[in-house]
């Protein structure tokens, strides 16, 4: 039997709705082959048949963003329903009748995960908002009671989550609109069904995802389904039958005989997204480096290993295709060979492979040598250094296959290996702690180490002067601070340079120009040098007493650098620019790359030798430079001419010698879907291995874990379906942070909704749409302001949209319908005043109204802060922990400080890594004030807070949300408000990539706190006063965790005293009457 991987099961009368493919598939009941349905560009998902089993509703986000649609059961064209432009969607059933469909989604909205109830006709119109605040899945019997799934609604992506917002039912048991949370045992419980005068839900309270019941109060909770391996997933139910996922399959519980039976379904298939396929090599392109002769290149794409010469010629893959990964590919000097890590057994291993031939590899290791990091060559061909995941530095001998560990870093993973031309030293960055770096060098033969810095800061890249003369590298000495352009504060931005450090006490500064003949000149010398390339490097002396007192700052600007890397008489680095961050992404973040600067020795200057500079290589003969710019590879002569200072450092576009642009798609990647799916899937679990914070990972059995899902994996037939079998995997460790990223997914074409930053309803009287309400950003950033505020439009609230691109707009032809595919674009509008005269305008839509909103929501809160206090209280929100977060904390902070008391929210707050920077600075204690003649008292510390402080936290605070709101209570900065948070608090660093881009996190570093020790994780931080919002606080617009955090702060106020300068007793320096 041909079977998929199933999920988001719906059943009505005879037939069963799933997705398999990424598309939509029905299959009788009782089981047997299935028939496709759709065919869609993007992914279908949360299909619900109605009640007559004759309509399908699904998710598809064929045209970009997940939307709604409905077809016909029997197969036919999905009609698209809903034109909101959400980042997420979902569905929860149909009304009773089959005239409605209810469902939830994230429309403009500046947290993300915060979805919202709607219903819209089954016939089309524009969806009505149910005005019940967060909502995950909704079910409604016949008599109008209703019950609500909260915060989540799939338990198996963090298995026995126990935190703030593990999912919650609430229940209007009389359908009067009034809602109590159900008494359910701790758990995640998600998926409420109410059939009959029962609530069925799926949750995990006794340690697996199962199918329960309980009355609609919460009482006599009694399991149904008895899953003992995988999770119940994504249940839904024709009040006859619950049908869920569990394992890739799909399981019908009978509610009147309380049985489960597995349904068994085939789907035939040729399986497309399975097939064979061939990629260009620049998409994915990974390490790099030109053979010894300066001649080819070694590259790797999507973990297969190519050779080829630079710029026309065959092209040699080495490896198994897809079946395994090879990384950190390198020359032997001997130019016949490869080597490298491969994992064709498993697990990592360094291989070598001869050069133009694509056989069996020599396996040059045994055991476990962690996961290499770092791979370099010795210049003689007898060793390989190589830095691992465990922050060792081992070195392996090439004709013995021995591995000896010279060094380990106890702070940071040891990197910027580089051998002395001799080869007989090592050189490389070291960390005696988390925070700083130092340069040490090892022997190789005896492996005595050596520092050769001082720990001050970073000391990081170090490179040989090929002459055996100086070491290079790239420090952070330069304690320039500048100041803080909007409050008192002093930073260092421009902290590194280039560094050169003199080997021997004879050897005198590079920095010191030298006495030249007239008729000699830069070129010439240089020429005597190529020619001596074949020389054998002399034995380089290296006098270690005094060495870390011989380290001089090349004679450039201060800044960010990036890469070192050494040539003879040529030192070569790249700069970025300093620049500030875009508070939520988008382009400002994409700063390029940096410029590559020559630094020569010779003539004492520095020359741009190109720019937009990602990564660069230097070829084992000294002078053949590889740079990456975006997905380009560029071959130049790091000992050729510098250009002179006009020169733009953009070379020729196209590909060839005179560019030295390499065409990398010369080489073609086979992808074989299957076989590539199975490595990642090994890869993911073994990162999980290597890189989680205790090695016995938290006492789970990883080994049956990763049987447990391999299992399930021959069923997998798309990207997708990897990537939630990855997520249900790593979901065993019942931790936080391990995450499953981006990739090779099937991309739909992006049809992106323009929005015009306005509420409006229909008016059917005027014909239009009622302008309700216009939101205002920020007028200076036009992308964070309602198009309709332009200035000089004069468009006002009341007023009405008629028409939108010269199309008439109705009841059934929404504005949103004529915005899709406008995004960022201009487009003429209709419109009509109050006294109805007409006119067109022209606006640019934004592509996104969620920074428009976030700023509403925020300035709302503060005017009723303001409002209920007369102006004594501030207010600020603070919506992560990140570049955002740090700017508005600020932006509210640096006006409303100085007031009485000042209220600090984090709701909603999505984490990041700044919360001590705004811990430090709230808990800044006034203990004195300057005082002048004309200006105002000013307090001591600058920037501290006037009088009390409240906080407000919430269920969606997380990670370093998580922390702040800890922090907050252990420094006792004041009340805590809200609910109990996220509780996610092993972080991560995000830099591990799979072959097709996947990026996979492991949580490697666990927090641990004085009075909780790491009872955090997994549950949260408790507020000091529990206030939660119901659906119907939403539905009345009441906001009673702001409302309690008023009344605290009021005591607050009564008890505190302020504490200000006595100015009647101020000095008398009265003259003395003599």
């Amino acid at each position: 039997m041909s079977q998929g991987y199933y999920r988001y099961p719906s059943i009505a009368g005879d037939l069963l709705v799933f997705v398999c493919e990424d598309d939509l598939w029905s299959v009788d009941v009782g089981g047997g082959a299935a028939r496709r349905l759709t065919t869609g560009f993007g992914s279908a998902t949360f299909p619900r048949l109605s009640p007559d089993a004759r309509s399908i509703a699904f998710i598809s986000n064929d045209d970009g963003n997940p939307e709604l649609y409905v077809m016909p059961a029997e197969g036919g064209a999905p009609k698209r329903l809903s034109f909101l432009g959400a980042t997420l969607a979902s569905i929860s059933g149909w009304s009773h009748d089959g005239s409605e469909i209810f469902f939830s989604a994230n429309p403009s909205a500046w947290y993300e995960r915060e979805m919202r109830a709607f219903a819209i006709s089954a016939a089309g119109g524009s969806p009505r908002e149910l005005g019940l605040g967060h909502v995950r899945a909704l079910s409604r019997d016949a008599n109008g009671r209703t019950a609500l799934g909260r915060n989540a609604d799939d338990p198996a992506r963090w298995k026995r989550y126990r935190g703030g917002t593990a999912g919650e039912i609430w229940v209007d048991i009389a359908g009067s609109g009034d809602f109590e949370r159900l008494p359910l045992p701790d758990g995640n419980p998600v998926w409420p069904m109410w059939i009959g005068e029962r609530i069925y839900l799926l949750t995990d309270h006794e340690g697996i995802g199962k199918i329960y019941s309980c009355a609609p109060d919460g009482s006599d909770l009694r399991a149904e389904s008895n899953e003992s391996e995988y999770y119940a997933r994504f249940p839904s139910t024709d009040g006859r039958r619950i049908v869920y996922g569990a394992g890739g399959r799909i399981a019908l519980f009978d509610i009147a005989e309380r049985t489960t039976r597995t349904i068994e379904i085939a789907t035939h298939s040729s399986a497309p997204q399975t097939v064979r396929r061939f990629d260009d090599a620049s998409e994915m392109l990974e390490d790099f480096e030109s053979s010894p002769a300066g001649t080819h290149l070694a590259f790797v794409s999507r973990g297969q290993a190519f050779s080829m010469p630079l710029f026309e010629g065959p092209v040699v893959r080495y490896g198994e295709g897809s079946r395994s990964r090879i990384r950190l590919v390198r020359w032997m000097r001997d130019g016949k060979h490869l080597v490298g890590v491969t994992d064709r057994k498993g697990y990592e291993q360094i291989a070598r492979w001869s050069a133009g031939e694509n056989g069996e590899p020599k396996v040059l290791t045994v055991g476990d040598i962690g996961r290499p990091i770092e791979l370099e060559l010795s210049p003689n061909g007898e060793t390989l250094a190589f830095s691992n995941h465990r922050h060792e530095l081992c070195i392996l001998d090439l004709a013995e296959n021995s591995i000896r560990t010279l060094d380990r870093s106890p702070g940071r993973p040891i990197s910027g290996i580089a051998y002395s031309p001799d080869g007989r030293f090592i050189a490389y960055s070291w960390s005696p702690n988390s925070n700083s770096s130092i340069l040490r060098v090892v022997k190789v033969k005896s492996g005595k180490i050596h520092d050769v810095t001082t720990a001050l800061r970073v000391d990081r890249s170090p490179q040989w002067d090929p002459d055996g003369k100086y070491l290079y590298c790239i420090a952070s000495r330069d304690f320039r601070p500048l100041y803080d352009a909007l409050q008192f504060d002093l930073g260092f931005p421009q902290a590194e340079r280039p560094y050169a450090i003199t080997l021997r006490t004879d050897v005198p500064s590079p920095f010191v120009p030298k006495p030249k003949p007239l008729h000699r000149d830069h070129h010439d010398h240089h020429d005597d040098e190529r020619e001596k390339k074949d020389e054998k490097p002399a034995d380089i002396e290296i006098d270690f007493d005094g060495i870390t007192g011989r380290m001089l700052a090349f004679p450039v600007d201060e800044g960010n650098y990036g890469d070192l890397l050494a040539v003879k008489g040529r030192a070569l680095f790249t700069r970025y620019p300093v620049r500030g961050i875009a508070p939520q992404g988008g382009d400002d973040d994409e700063h390029g790359g940096g410029a590559l600067l020559s630094y020569d020795f010779e003539q004492q200057r520095c020359a741009t030798l190109a720019r937009d500079v990602d990564e660069m290589r230097l070829g084992p003969d000294g002078r053949t430079l590889l740079y990456s710019t975006g997905t380009r590879l560029r071959a130049i002569d790091a000992l050729g001419d510098l250009p002179e200072d006009e020169d733009d450092g953009k070379p020729p576009a196209e590909p060839g010698r005179k560019s030295g642009f390499i065409d990398c798609d010369r080489a073609s990647v086979e992808v074989l879907p299957q076989d590539e799916w199975a490595q990642m899937y090994r890869e993911a679990w073994r990162l999980q291995t290597e890189q989680f914070w205790v090695a016995d990972l938290s006492d789970v059995d990883w080994d049956r874990v990763f049987d447990r899902y391999k299992a399930v994996l021959p069923r997998v037939r798309t990207r997708s379906e990897l990537s939630d079998l990855i997520w249900e995997m790593h979901g065993e460790l019942g931790t936080s942070h391990a995450y499953e990223m981006g990739g090779d997914l099937r991309i739909p074409p992006q049809y992106r909704r323009g929005f015009l930053g306005a509420d409006y309803r229909w008016d059917g009287e005027r014909n239009g749409y009622r302008i309700e309400r216009i939101y205002r950003g920020d007028s200076w950033d036009r992308s964070a302001d309602s198009p309709l505020a332009e200035p000089g439009l004069e468009v006002r609230e009341g007023d009405y949209l008629l028409s939108i691109a010269g199309a008439r707009l109705s009841a059934e032809i929404a504005p949103e319908r004529l915005l899709v595919n406008t995004a960022g674009s201009e487009i003429a509008l209709g419109i009509a005043n109050k006294r109805g005269d007409e006119r067109t305008i022209v606006v640019k839509t934004l592509a996104s109204e969620a920074s428009l909103r976030y700023r509403a929501w925020v300035e709302r809160n503060r005017r009723y802060v303001a409002e209920k206090t007369g102006g004594a209280v501030g207010y600020l929100h603070v919506p992560d922990m990140g570049p955002w977060g740090f700017a508005e904390f600020h932006r509210g902070y640096l006006s409303e400080f100085d007031k009485r008391g000042l209220i600090v929210d984090i709701r909603y707050n999505r984490g990041g890594h700044v919360s001590p920077l705004l811990i430090e600075k709230l808990n800044r204690k006034r203990i004195g004030f300057d005082v002048s003649r004309y200006g105002p008292v000013e307090p001591y510390p600058p920037e501290s807070v006037g009088g009390p402080i409240v906080g407000i936290t919430n269920q969606f605070a997380g990670s370093d949300g998580d922390i702040f709101s800890h922090a907050f209570k252990l420094y006792g900065l004041g009340p805590l408000v809200g609910k109990r948070t996220w509780g996610g608090v092993i972080g991560i660093n995000p830099y591990h990539h799979l072959v097709d881009g996947t990026v996979t996190t492991q949580p490697e570093y666990s927090f641990w706190f004085v009075d909780v020790g790491w009872k955090v994780e997994n549950y949260g931080t408790d507020p000091d006063v529990d206030v939660d919002i119901a659906p119907q606080d939403y539905h009345n617009d009441r906001d009673p965790q702001l409302d309690r955090a008023l009344e605290l702060m009021d005591r607050s106020l009564a008890a505190h005293v302020e504490v200000r300068p006595d100015l009647a007793a101020r000095p008398s320096l009265r003259l003395p009457e003599c």
